[in-house]
This record gives C-alpha cells, sequence and structure tokens, in this order.
C-alpha cells in the first residue's frame, strides 16, 4: 500500500535510535469514546458472548516479537534502520472490584533486542546476560522487573483508570487491551473503538488526528474467536509532513480469543507502509515491520515422586 506521507524531524529520529519495543502495548494515540461503539451485525444464527475473565492473584504472561525495517531516501540516498526484540510479558491481576472489573498491573520479565542501520555497527541487549545497556536500550533495561502499568478494565476490556508509571513504546496497537463487543453477537459482527493521534504541525502547534481502531469478528472455530483489526483514519489529511507521523500506527492485525477461558492467546499486527515526497519530489520512506503476541499457558505442577 502505498501513500502520501511525509516524514518530520520526528521520523529521522526514528532511524537515529532503536524502537524501544518491551512488549507494551501503548499509544500514542488517546481514546476519544469511552467504549467502543458496535457498527454492524451478521446475518448469522449462532451467538457468541466475548469476555475476559481472569481471577484474583492470577499471572499471565505472553511472549512477544517485533521486527521492523525503515528505509529513508533523500537526494538518492537511502538510509535504513532495522531492529528486531523478543520480551516476556507479564499481567498481574490484583483484585476484583464489586463490579467484576479487574486490577492489573503489567511489567516486562526479559527482554533481548538488536538493532542495525546504515553504516553503523550493530546494537544489542539481552537483559538476561547483559549487566549493563548500551544508551539506546538504557530505557528498556529501567523497565526490566518493574511495574510499567496499572489499569482497571471491565469485562468487556474498557480501561476504567490507567496509571503509566514507565514510559513505553508508540506502536499503534490501539488501547492496553483488546475491546470487546458488549452483549452476544454473530460472526460477521463489527465493533469500533474511536482514537486521536497528536502530531506536531511545521509551525510547532498540535493538531489531533481523528482515527478508529475497527474490529470484525471472522469466525469461531471450537470455541475460538478470530478477530480482524485494521485503522481507519477520520480526519482528511493531505499534508505528507502530518501524514508521515501516523504511518506506523497504521495497523492491520488478527486477533485470536479463547472464548470459554476468556483471554487473547495471540495477536499478529502488520505494518506495510510508503511515504512519497517527504523531502522533495523524489524523496521516499518505507515502513516494514511486523509484533507478534502469544498467551503462555501456565504448566500445570507436577507431583514429585514419593519418598522410598
Amino acid at each position: 500500500m502505498t501513500r502520501r506521507f511525509q516524514p518530520t524531524r520526528a521520523v529521522v529520529s526514528v532511524l537515529r535510535r532503536a524502537p524501544l519495543v518491551i512488549g507494551a502495548i501503548a499509544f500514542t494515540a488517546v481514546p476519544c469514546g469511552s467504549s467502543p461503539r458496535d457498527t454492524a451485525r451478521a446475518e448469522d444464527d449462532a451467538t457468541y458472548e466475548l469476555r475476559y475473565a481472569f481471577s484474583e492473584g492470577e499471572i499471565l504472561r505472553t511472549k512477544v516479537t517485533h521486527m521492523a525495517t525503515t528505509e529513508t531516501t533523500i537526494r538518492g540516498v537511502t538510509q535504513e534502520s532495522k531492529s528486531r526484540s523478543h520480551s516476556t510479558k507479564i499481567w498481574k491481576v490484583l483484585s476484583i472490584d464489586d463490579q467484576g472489573a479487574y486490577h492489573i498491573e503489567h511489567e516486562v520479565e526479559n527482554v533481548d533486542m538488536w538493532q542495525k542501520l546504515s553504516d553503523r555497527p550493530e546494537v544489542t541487549f539481552n537483559s538476561g546476560t547483559d549487566k549493563k545497556a548500551p544508551p539506546e536500550y538504557e530505557l528498556a533495561a529501567d523497565s526490566i522487573g518493574v511495574p510499567i502499568t496499572r489499569v482497571t478494565v471491565d469485562p468487556y476490556g474498557e480501561v476504567k483508570e490507567r496509571e503509566d508509571l514507565k514510559a513505553s513504546p508508540n506502536m499503534g496497537l490501539g488501547q492496553i487491551t483488546t475491546p470487546l463487543p458488549k452483549g452476544k453477537v454473530a460472526v460477521g459482527h463489527q465493533w469500533e473503538f474511536p482514537t486521536e493521534i497528536a502530531v506536531q504541525m511545521p509551525d510547532g502547534r498540535v493538531r489531533r488526528i481523528k482515527t478508529r481502531q475497527l474490529y470484525t469478528l471472522e469466525s469461531v472455530k471450537t470455541g475460538v474467536a478470530t478477530i480482524s483489526v485494521r485503522t481507519q483514519i477520520l480526519t482528511p489529511v493531505n499534508d505528507p509532513k502530518i501524514e508521515v507521523q501516523i504511518v506506523q500506527q497504521i495497523t492491520n492485525g488478527q486477533i485470536k480469543f479463547d472464548i470459554d477461558a476468556g483471554r487473547v492467546l495471540s495477536k499478529q499486527v502488520d505494518w506495510d507502509e510508503s511515504v512519497v515526497g517527504f523531502n522533495g519530489s523524489e524523496s521516499r520512506f518505507k515502513y516494514l515491520a511486523r509484533f507478534t503476541e502469544e498467551y503462555v499457558p501456565r504448566q500445570p505442577k507436577v507431583a514429585g515422586r514419593p519418598a522410598p
């Protein structure tokens, strides 16, 4: 997909430092609605209720992988940035209130990160083996093993309260939990989550671009719902200087949700975006990336053999 986008200084800075992907699903865009809106219903007799179901004291782990390549061409010179990260994310269910809302604390258990910029040595950091992080990964290192975010969410994923304790990367993945439709829905049902993206104008002013995450229940098989998600930009944007600031937040992905267990099993989001004309008619910015997150089931304890 090719769009007329134009990077600003913020985009150039992306090439100079690796994305600090530590598995937090954060978003610079701010919600502009208190809950997702249902937009369509399918002609299907079977209906399903999608709800989160956690237990107090439960600890959930997910494995997160993020790979990204950016290319910037100006006056015939191309600079390339590549990055890759693996991390383990932890969700601790602290308590459940009388309304059934979950009080959850999020942290990152470990990271293994790598980046390579054009004409520069590669940079790596593994929290399990490296005692000191290079400057590019100091923010990630400081976030290991400490609370990053505390949230209160209802069974449909609507965030009631949120406290960010550490800085986290902006990846365009929407709010911290996947919002779910309220009530029973059929395959083909759609719902949306409205958001806003703050962009900087050439004169320094901040402008808010209205977007939404559009979700579709694509199928349900053996108790697992497949949900697609894609970003739609609602505010007309024709200035490449603005468009380039949102290129990394235009997502297209798929979510697997276990209906019986009440949790996301996996999530994959892909980016394949190009920006033309960001610094002259021949300039080009391309962003190619993939984000995956998979739930790690808790291993049952194996009883030891009795002593002879």
